[in-house]
């Protein structure tokens, strides 16, 4: 990520910080809010027993619309928007970290400030998830074999159970007091480890691997031949499903665990995930997670890069 259409090099103290920290958040809206469904549609098919609710991604994408309409797709994203300030600490860590990695690869400079910039960002994060996760699962349809939470309706000529219209689902205060309730300020932390030991790898693998492709490409002159735009675009798509591939099973772990009741044990709910699923569960919800981190990538990297282009200071 060190070169630029022109050849030049931006490091971090090249940017105007006030336009930088103003026009990175406001894009970074957007490519939340479009990434969102696909966030949200992973978290739902993560938490499912096998296939008892959805048989995939495309078909958790119709019923989630079919039975509670598009906005559905958007439960908790006015939580999850809180993250743009954890986005702001993740990459400030980053540019930071690898400004002081003189004299390391591309690939060793990605992956150790990924990772770093993981461990700060997640103090943030790792609440927020919390939040945001349990609004995700709210309302959610439900086999008509099982027994969800009332008050719900069968509905006719269908294998599905839906909340009747009236029902009012929890909001996030409510959700917050809950939790609150039963395990302190401990209960918004739950997981935190393990989302570090997800994260921070995910992370530095996804750095170590843009970095190297990308300079890969450029030095067999595919930046002569594309705009450095698209390079950087499938390099972030290459790196995020190789990364993705490489930490889904930790990260349906921190997901079952984050969700859990009170008493479960991080040891209960690997040993639950393997009784249920067996090997299954460690490619459980990959497609939605690499439609969710693909495209991602790829709208991510090159905002990114436009953000760093447009706060450059004056005189640079």
């Amino acid at each position: 990520m060190d070169k630029l259409q022109n050849g030049q090099m931006i490091e971090w103290d090249d940017l105007d910080k006030k336009r930088y920290y103003v026009i990175g958040p406001s894009l970074f809206l957007f490519v939340r809010a479009f990434i969102y469904p696909f966030t949200f549609i992973k978290t739902r098919l993560f938490m499912q027993p096998q296939h008892t609710i959805y048989n995939g991604t495309f078909d958790a994408f119709r019923k989630v619309i079919k039975y509670e309409g598009i906005l559905g797709l958007y439960k908790g994203f006015n939580v999850s928007i809180l993250g743009l300030a954890a986005g702001q600490m993740y990459i400030t860590t980053y540019e930071l970290t690898r400004s002081r990695l003189v004299g390391y690869s591309t690939e060793v400079k990605g992956l150790i400030a990924g990772a770093t910039a993981t461990c700060v960002g997640q103090t943030v994060t790792v609440p927020i998830d919390i939040l945001s996760q349990h609004l995700m699962m709210e309302g959610q349809v439900t086999t008509a074999t099982t027994r969800p939470r009332a008050p719900y309706v069968l509905v006719k000529n269908t294998d599905y159970i839906i909340p009747e219209q009236k029902v009012r689902f929890r909001s996030a205060v409510t959700i917050a007091r809950e939790i609150f309730e039963r395990e302190g300020l401990r209960g918004f932390y739950r997981g935190y480890g393990m989302s570090l030991l997800t994260y921070a790898p995910n992370s530095g693998l996804w750095w170590s691997f843009y970095g190297g492709t990308f300079r890969l490409n450029v030095e067999h002159g595919l930046t002569d031949v594309f705009p450095v735009a698209v390079v950087q675009a499938y390099c972030g798509v290459v790196s995020a499903i190789a990364a993705s591939i490489l930490t889904n099973p930790l990260d349906v772990v921190r997901t079952r665990y984050q969700l859990a009741a009170r008493d479960s044990s991080l040891m209960s709910t690997v040993q639950r995930l393997w009784q249920e699923e067996g090997v299954a569960f460690f490619r459980k919800g990959l497609s939605a997670r690499i439609w969710s981190t693909a495209p991602t990538s790829a709208i991510l990297v090159v905002s990114y890069e436009w953000v760093k282009r447009m706060s450059l200071k004056t005189n640079s």
